[in-house]
């Protein structure tokens, strides 16, 4: 079961991952400094909301 969800795109050949950042839109490709929110249908608020060149969406993160 999912612990975490985070908002991810793709560039290339890797996933960016959405930072928490309140000024503007930030991605970095660390998974350890992604945005994480408590269910998918908050993070894919998140990605509904960025402008669509993003393609962004909401991606569950496994713990083990």
């Amino acid at each position: 079961m999912a612990s975490s969800v985070v908002v991810v795109r793709t560039n290339a050949d890797r996933l960016e991952y959405l930072t928490d950042c309140d000024a503007r839109v930030s991605w970095t490709e660390a998974s350890d400094l992604a945005q994480h929110f408590v269910t998918v249908r908050d993070a894919t608020r998140a990605a509904m909301r960025l402008p669509s060149r993003f393609r962004a969406f909401a991606l569950p993160v496994m713990h083990a």
